[in-house]
């Protein structure tokens, strides 16, 4: 699920802008987490309760957080003029 998390975390940062990459990254992350978890991708050797089950999740939420976020700035100072200073 991490792999499939980080693929829509770069698809977010492709397709949407920034504030919208890192709600839908958000929003990928807690359904990949409950998928896991809770869901049909669960195993019963998998216990939400320990920081053995958060500790990495979290990790590669921030990552799939800073991935998106950096493709989606990339792609806006991409698209801006070169000798624009507009912020």
């Amino acid at each position: 699920m991490d792999i499939v998390f980080l693929a829509l975390a770069v698809a977010a940062g492709l397709l949407l802008a920034r504030p919208q990459a890192l709600v839908a990254t958000v929003v990928a992350w807690a359904a990949c987490v409950v998928l896991v978890g809770w869901g049909p991708a669960g195993n019963s050797n998998v216990h939400t309760t320990s920081l053995g089950f958060w500790v990495p999740w979290a990790v590669v939420g921030l990552i799939g957080l800073a991935i998106s976020a950096g493709i989606a700035t990339y792609r806006q100072r991409r698209r801006r003029p070169s000798g624009s200073t507009a912020a």
